[in-house]
Formats: C-alpha cells, structure tokens, sequence
C-alpha cells in the first residue's frame, strides 16, 4: 500500500514530536490511510484515545505488585483496554487489502506474547498521536 505524502509527513511530525520514539511508523501510517480511505477517522481517534489509556496503565500494572489492592482493578482495566484496541485495529483492516490483512492479523491479532507485545508497541505509538492532537490542539485532520 502506498502511503499519501500527506500521512507521511503527518507521522514524520509526530516522529519529531516523540523525539524519534516511534517503533512502528509504517503500521501507523496504514491505519491513518485506511481510516480516511474509509471515512473512519472517528475509529482512528477512538483507536489513538484508547491506545494511550491501555499504554499508561500498563506502566502503572508494571509498577503495582501482584498482592496490592488496586492490581486486580488494573489487569481487568488493562485485559478490557486490550480488547478495545484490538477491536479498533480490526475495524480499520476490515476492509483492507489482503496482504495488509494478513500482515496485522499475524503481528497483532494472534494469541501470543509476542502479538500483545505488539500490540502495546502500536498502542505506544499510537498515544504519541494523541499526546501530539493534545498539545497541538488539533485531530488527525487536516
């Protein structure tokens, strides 16, 4: 799938933004492309808002040991967060072409550590979009 100038330069800004923090540049780009191919910003955005959530509880699960009183709260919080993003991100590659279907459903969309790792790599980067839309006071429209 080739990339619009337009989304590139958008994610190259953000790249900036997150000083260079980026991972997974080009699956972003994908998802920003399919989600105004199809008239589906508002899942985009969702897809960024949720991201970011499931991106900072994570760091808080982290750091919050099993036995403490707020764990249980947080792995559920997480385990429904993972399933939101997950449902976002099926939702942009629905209607999408089958070798970039193929290509979220094997790093994303399997059951295996790996793919949640995956998954909270996009997700990272997926939260500096919306830490971007915050601070610059915009959406992902142009």
């Amino acid at each position: 799938m080739e990339i619009r100038s337009e989304i590139n330069q958008f994610i190259d800004s953000v790249n900036t933004f997150s000083q260079n923090r980026l991972q997974n540049k080009e699956d972003v780009s994908i998802l920003l492309q399919l989600s105004r191919d199809e008239g589906k910003e508002q899942v985009f955005d969702d897809l960024t808002f949720h991201a970011k959530y499931i991106y900072r509880v994570f760091g808080i699960l982290k750091r919050t040991t099993p036995d403490s009183d707020a764990y249980p709260k947080l792995s559920a919080e997480f385990k429904e967060g993972i399933e939101k993003v997950s449902t976002l991100l099926r939702t942009l590659v629905k209607e999408a072409p089958d070798d970039i279907k193929q290509h979220f459903m094997g790093k994303y969309f399997g059951m295996t550590h790996e793919c949640l790792d995956n998954v909270l790599a996009v997700s990272y980067d997926l939260s500096w979009i919306k830490n971007w839309n915050i601070d610059k006071g915009n959406n992902t429209e142009k």
